[in-house]
């Protein structure tokens, strides 16, 4: 069964056409919100010694002022930065067993030697389409499959009003030699499941708060916006200490990442998601905020 096919037939939702993508991102965008998707594989070889194991994770901005973001490259803060900037658990998108979706291997034995990309997403399915009330991202990648039978399916639903986005992420063994795979990957863990980490960074100017007795995240821009992050009440939510790399400044900036973790323990795993603006939040903002110096560490 064809990837994609069988992505739309497992979600429950019928193909539409396809539409090109910027340089391998998608972008959906809706008055002052909007959201930027890492939508194609990695590149290979050479040119994936900077690449990132970054497919599926996104960015979203409301006005100018950022919400959702990945880590960043690290690369002006050495080494060490640069090679965790560019693992998948810091961007934006979901990880299995603290894994990333690609694996970094130096491709030569010098300790200064480039490292490579390898081993990540090689088929990346996209539809980007309209539907009566927003605009609707899906994508798939099979980075996962080779070690744990698992294609990680993504589906984000932006409104046209740009006051809020619906997530779904789903893990999905879909054919007879995934199944296998993902059948012995659970019995590695004596069928205790397949741990995942759905990871949303924000901005270092986010101010973050559990809400709702730890059900939800609050979360205040400068411009004086609230958003609101919410699930189905399934998996566990967690507000947790993370970085920014931020190009231009003297030292990582401390920030936080929600974190919605669970373990998959079947074929099928499906994760619900939302991000909204509160209701007090007006729909036109004047942001007069001054922004920070980048020497102001």
């Amino acid at each position: 069964l064809f990837f994609s096919a069988a992505y739309m037939a497992a979600s429950q939702v019928k193909p539409r056409r396809s539409q090109g993508l910027a340089m391998g991102f998608a972008r959906l965008s809706a008055r002052r919100t909007s959201v930027i998707i890492d939508a194609s594989p990695p590149p290979s070889g050479p040119a994936s010694y900077n690449a990132h194991a970054s497919t599926l994770a996104f960015e979203l901005t409301s006005g100018r002022r950022p919400l959702i973001v990945n880590c960043g490259s690290g690369v002006s803060f050495g080494q060490e930065w640069r090679r965790a900037g560019r693992a998948t658990p810091s961007h934006s998108t979901l990880s299995l067993e603290g894994y990333s979706s690609g694996r970094l291997a130096p491709i030569g034995p010098a300790p200064d030697t480039p490292e490579a990309l390898t081993d990540a997403a090689s088929h990346v399915p996209v539809e980007l389409s309209e539907m009566t009330d927003g605009i609707r991202f899906q994508g798939g990648h099979d980075g996962y499959v080779r070690n744990f039978g698992l294609t990680h399916a993504r589906t984000l639903d932006l409104t046209f009003d740009g006051r809020g986005m619906a997530v779904e992420d789903m893990l999905l063994a879909m054919e007879t030699a995934a199944k296998r795979r993902f059948d012995k990957a659970m019995d590695a863990v004596k069928l205790a499941g397949i741990g995942f980490a759905i990871r949303l960074h924000l901005h270092s100017d986010v101010d973050a708060t559990l809400d709702l007795g730890g059900a939800a995240v609050s979360m205040a821009l400068k411009s004086g916006e609230i958003w609101v992050f919410r699930h189905d009440g399934v998996f566990d939510l967690a507000l947790e200490p993370s970085v920014y790399l931020e190009k231009g400044r003297l030292k990582p900036r401390p920030s936080q990442q929600i974190v919605l973790s669970g373990r998959a323990m079947d074929y099928a795993t499906r994760i619900r998601w939302s991000l909204s603006k509160a209701h007090e939040t007006a729909d036109a903002v004047r942001d007069l905020n001054r922004d920070e110096s980048p020497f102001e560490d």
